[in-house]
């Protein structure tokens, strides 16, 4: 509904008309550290890249635009999220809260609410971080805010008599826009609008989460089949488990027994007695409905015949 809704108050208006303005300035009280935060002020704002404007129609679109993307608006770190010459020396952007809502105060202007993450709490308590700094979208025919692209936690000052919210001094000089930066370092189609920017550059943070939280889960299942809690065939569902809830997961696995002898990869030797497919399927049947979190996953029968091709 916010692209919708902003199409239709800029239908006159081309790609061209949108930039990416990033503001500095906006102190946050250490203590208590904050759930609720100004994150742009109502009115006319001062900026080194010129003045724009926040009103009953910019702080609509903007948060028609933050509920129609569906997702957390993030608060990053000196707005490493942007990449380019915001980048950290690991390549990494960790968060250091989201903003789950945005509402608006009229004559006061767009308040966020935010959860933390623990290190920004410390962080913010102990005063090593102290200003917020949003990336504004603007709309250039006119000068209004229509949207945001980030938040970051800086340590740029503000100075006597600006806004609470101001564009960084310190932000590079270049001909390149921060709109332009993202479609080539995502590439996008130069003729898309910010708008669509915006979309992909959400997209794509979400992707990235997703593969962390991917990658954590198959290290926690290899830790598992390690520990002989788990074949290898059950690293799929596993997996899925994982992903789905992990405090079900540990719940699992604090209870799970150890069903491969941990180190043993080869199949035991003709020699040695091989567990007929009756026991095998007792133990199987009797682990499976010993944890109920699994028949969210798989079948008892799915469960036995995954048990008779590994040990049988």
């Amino acid at each position: 509904m916010g692209e919708e809704a902003m199409t239709q108050n800029t239908s006159k208006a081309d790609d061209s008309d949108r930039e990416l303005t990033g503001l500095a300035g906006a102190p946050v009280s250490a203590t208590p550290v904050p759930k609720e935060v100004l994150i742009v002020p109502w009115g006319e704002v001062e900026s080194t890249n010129g003045s724009f404007t926040v009103d009953e129609e910019s702080a609509r679109l903007a948060v028609e635009t933050f509920e129609a993307h569906g997702c957390d608006l993030p608060i990053d770190y000196e707005h490493q999220t942007l990449g380019g010459p915001y980048t950290s020396p690991t390549g990494q952007a960790p968060a250091a809260g989201w903003i789950k809502r945005i509402e608006v105060r009229m004559g006061e202007g767009l308040v966020a609410q935010v959860q933390w993450t623990d290190p920004a709490l410390e962080q913010l308590a102990a005063k090593q971080y102290r200003y917020l700094s949003p990336v504004a979208i603007v709309r250039k025919s006119d000068r209004k805010l229509v949207g945001l692209h980030s938040v970051a936690l800086t340590n740029k000052p503000a100075i006597a008599g600006m806004k609470p919210i101001v564009n960084r001094e310190d932000s590079p000089e270049t001909d390149e826009s921060v709109a332009d930066r993202l479609r080539r370092q995502l590439a996008l189609d130069a003729g898309c609008s910010d708008e669509e920017v915006l979309v992909a550059a959400t997209q794509r943070v979400a992707e990235l989460e997703e593969q962390i939280r991917l990658r954590q889960a198959e290290d926690r299942v290899e830790a598992a089949v390690a520990e002989g809690k788990l074949t290898p065939a059950q690293r799929a569902w596993a997996v899925r488990l994982c992903l789905r809830d992990e405090s079900l997961f540990d719940e699992w696995l604090g209870t799970a027994a150890v069903v491969v002898q941990p180190g043993r990869l080869a199949p035991p030797a003709a020699t040695q007695a091989v567990p007929n497919a009756a026991s095998i399927t007792a133990r199987a049947r009797a682990e499976y409905r010993a944890h109920p979190e699994v028949a969210a996953l798989t079948s008892e029968e799915a469960y036995i015949a995954d048990a008779l091709r590994c040990d049988g």
